[in-house]
């Protein structure tokens, strides 16, 4: 039976529950089923992109990774299955590749990150247990890599950033706070990416705002965003991506809506999307991915029975293709 599934900041499970509900109206989120209208069923909860354009989901229902060519489904094939062994998964719920295409998954459930060589889990690697101290996760959400091989993830229920030199846990270090207000504290984070300067972008997702900063130190800590559903506005931005120009994705999950910044001052505020399943609408979008062309990828978790993967073109929806 697939489990129970709802929205990826879960963690405790009972209390970011009731918070969301209080705050958002939590309705329709659960789900019991993965995706079943064709293709291949899952319940999307992270998608990544190489420079080529194949497409890395996360498969939080099915307990597992897959790997597409395309849009279209072409070339599919997955690995992993429920646990906390190896080759399995538990709730994973971010995935990214380096340069050379590892694979990286953060494995929210088994509190540990995954390294595999590729999409066979050869080369399997792990690294975390559960807890809040040193080489120790809470449902690790979000993941990254830089140009360098450093890991970055964000530690959910630990409401904190760490990195890593490597999958061995090199040089842990961790960042909650901002250095100059010690009262301006991660909340929750979720999505993560870095940029071609080495500047990480988090989406506070419980703070309802993007923060950059630029390295793990917390300099040059730049926040944008507060609660609401109108501009310069979030409801639980749970994904965050930078494309080669510098301009800032983020999945919008409770406005159901894609955000597309130029910078951290927000401007060039555009945004597609309304509660639905049409063409420019979502069902819950909580990972956001764009490739070396500029197209934009979506896991749109959704509720029972309809998960699925985005892609567009562009921010007008042009070239709009799900699958399945």
């Amino acid at each position: 039976m697939v489990p129970t599934v709802i929205p990826r900041v879960r963690i405790p499970r009972v209390i970011v529950l009731l918070v969301l509900t209080a705050a958002a109206g939590l309705l329709g989120w659960f789900a019991s089923s993965g995706c079943s209208s064709g293709g291949t069923s899952f319940i999307a909860t992270g998608v990544g992109t190489n420079a080529g354009g194949t497409l890395y989901i996360t498969d939080g229902g099915y307990e597992r990774i897959i790997q597409m060519d395309n849009i279209t489904g072409a070339g599919l094939a997955t690995f992993g299955s429920p646990g906390t062994g190896t080759g399995q998964f538990m709730s994973p719920a971010a995935i990214t590749v380096n340069a050379t295409e590892e694979i990286y998954v953060a494995d929210e459930g088994g509190n540990r990150i995954v390294q595999m060589d590729d999409i066979t889990g050869a080369g399997w690697t792990t690294f975390g247990t559960v807890g809040n101290g040193t080489n120790q996760f809470s449902g690790p959400a979000g993941i990254a890599v830089d140009g360098s091989g450093a890991i970055y993830i964000s530690d959910l229920g630990n409401s904190r950033i760490v990195r890593i030199d490597d999958i061995t846990g090199t040089n842990w270090t961790t960042l909650t706070t901002n250095p100059n207000n010690i009262q301006d504290a991660l909340k929750r984070p979720t999505g993560i990416t870095v940029d071609g300067s080495g500047r990480i972008y988090i989406a506070d997702a419980l703070n309802n705002r993007i923060v950059r900063v630029d390295g793990i130190n917390g300099s040059g800590w730049t926040t944008f965003g507060m609660t609401g559903e109108g501009t310069n506005q979030f409801n639980l931005p749970q994904g965050v991506a930078v494309d080669s120009a510098g301009h800032i994705y983020i999945a919008d999950s409770l406005n159901y809506r894609i955000v597309r910044i130029n910078d951290m001052t927000g401007s060039g505020w555009t945004t597609i999307g309304t509660n639905g399943s049409q063409p420019g609408q979502f069902l819950g979008p909580v990972g956001v991915a764009v490739d070396a062309a500029f197209v934009i990828s979506v896991a749109d978790k959704g509720s029972e029975g309809n998960s699925r993967i985005v892609q567009m073109d562009d921010m007008t929806g042009s070239g709009w293709s799900v699958y399945p």
